[in-house]
């Protein structure tokens, strides 16, 4: 297996030669735009933990953004630091004191629970769980692609139980078949309807799981198994 660092050297110079446009990834959408929304501890949308947990106020707002943007995409999250995950989960204990994941590691794109959601390439599904819990996934599916010189993963996060349901781990989803559809807040993880979409070039030892967020005190780490996910897309709107 390649070093960290070779590896990503490897996938950028791969994807630095490759374009996907969101209508590939979102089929019904029909949009290649996006108006970036920041989440991070210093955004203007949801400036409480307590008004982003209230999901009515956090989707009218967004409904708000949309029906200002109707062309483009609700996205954005790489790299930023949230105050945003209370679940334990997200928690652990050092000599210094709690700590807590904040550092988010892949793109959300704020779309309608049923929004169907494509492969961008062929891949092998590695992954299918219900991360049935608090601000977890809630429907989490990972595939794994092969390209001349690299291997890497995929990961689309909640979705809907029922559309992924009928994958198997094993099986090969072509470039453009339906992945799955966005789940509501009941099955995603207690979530506004998104998709969570990150890359990573190893899958470490995880097996029915992969964090989408990280201890910022480890983030160069993550960095470098989880690289932009707008590498592929390169959208002006989400360089950072």
């Amino acid at each position: 297996m390649m070093q960290k660092k070779e590896a990503l050297k490897s996938f950028k110079s791969w994807a630095k030669s490759e374009e996907f446009s969101l209508k590939y990834l979102f089929p019904s959408v029909s949009k290649n735009e996006v108006i970036h929304i920041d989440l991070s501890i210093n955004n203007t949308h949801v400036k409480t933990i307590k008004e982003f947990n209230n999901l009515p106020y956090f989707e009218t707002k967004l409904e708000e953004i949309q029906t200002e943007n109707p062309t483009k995409i609700i996205a954005g999250g790489y790299l930023e630091k949230r105050a945003l995950y209370t679940s334990d989960i997200y928690k652990r204990n050092t000599k210094n004191g709690v700590e807590k994941r904040d550092t988010h590691l892949g793109v959300d794109f704020w779309l309608p629970a049923q929004t169907p959601v494509n492969a961008l390439l062929d891949g092998e599904i590695v992954c299918i769980t219900d991360d049935n819990f608090d601000k977890g996934y809630g429907g989490l599916l990972i595939l794994k692609h092969k390209t001349k010189n690299n291997v890497f993963f995929t990961l689309y996060g909640h979705l809907s139980l029922a559309s992924i349901e009928k994958h198997k781990v094993g099986n090969i989803i072509r470039k453009g078949a339906q992945i799955g559809q966005l789940g509501n807040a009941t099955e995603n993880g207690n979530w506004v309807p998104h998709l969570h979409f990150q890359i990573m070039l190893t899958l470490l030892d995880f097996k029915n799981d992969f964090p989408g967020v990280a201890y910022e005190s480890e983030i160069e780490f993550w960095k470098s198994i989880c690289p932009n996910p707008n590498l592929l897309f390169k959208l002006k709107a989400l360089d950072i």
